[in-house]
Parts: C-alpha cells; sequence; structure tokens
C-alpha cells in the first residue's frame, strides 16, 4: 500500500480530524504498516491521535483519563519494573505486560500512576 493510500485510508477512518488510538492500529495491523510510520502519516494527513488506549492522552476534556489504581499486585509490579528504561515503561512494553497479565492497557497504565512510573515512546508516536 503506498503512502498516498494510507493517508487517504486514515482520512476515511477519521471523524472530525481525529482517529482514535485503537482506529490507528486498526489500520496498522490491516495493512501491516508499522505503528510508527502509521503515526507520521497521521501527522502528514493532518489527522490528530484521539483517545489514547492507556487513558493519557486525547480523552475528551484534553487531560488524560487514568487514575492511579488502588492498590498494584506483586506480579504487575515486577513485570513493570523488569520493563524500566531510565524509569519510564514504554508504550509498546504496557502493552505486552497487559497482553501477558489478560488485563486492559488503561489497567497497566493505573498501575504506573500509582507507582509513579511515566509512560514513554508511544507506538505511534503521540508522545
Amino acid at each position: 500500500m503506498t503512502e498516498k493510500n494510507i493517508i487517504e485510508l486514515i482520512k476515511q477512518s477519521s471523524v472530525d480530524n481525529r482517529i482514535t488510538c485503537a482506529g490507528a492500529f486498526a489500520i496498522s495491523q490491516k495493512e501491516s504498516v508499522f505503528p510508527d510510520l502509521l503515526g507520521v502519516a497521521i501527522n502528514e494527513a493532518g489527522v490528530k491521535i484521539c483517545e489514547c488506549q492507556m487513558g493519557l492522552f486525547g480523552c475528551g476534556s484534553g487531560t488524560k483519563t487514568v487514575t492511579p489504581a488502588e492498590r498494584v499486585s506483586e506480579k504487575t509490579e515486577d513485570m513493570i519494573f523488569s520493563c524500566l528504561d531510565d524509569g519510564k515503561l514504554s508504550c509498546q512494553d504496557a502493552w505486552e505486560i497487559a497482553a501477558e497479565l489478560k488485563v486492559r492497557k488503561i489497567d497497566v497504565a493505573s498501575a504506573c500512576e500509582k507507582l509513579k512510573i511515566k509512560i514513554n515512546r508511544c507506538q505511534i508516536g503521540a508522545f
């Protein structure tokens, strides 16, 4: 698929010039486009990414919606701490932890909030 076709698909998948994080990843998987390259195409299309699947940005009010977890299991904490790079957890690692634990991505983000750990390196380049 050409870059022009990807940009057109992004525009078709957007509403009010915005595409959800989940919508972007659906395109990435369906069209076999690396998420970071899709992020570049999203920027080139002039479309904004919204509704981060971890509740970190683009969730209506302009602020994050994720809240700190009340408790974090020892297993979750160990998995998070084992993946830290310079004290931060990458978006991709957060997703992998969620998949392994069979929990929602926002649950991992919530655990990070409780542990005062920042999530960085958005897979589609939003942060």
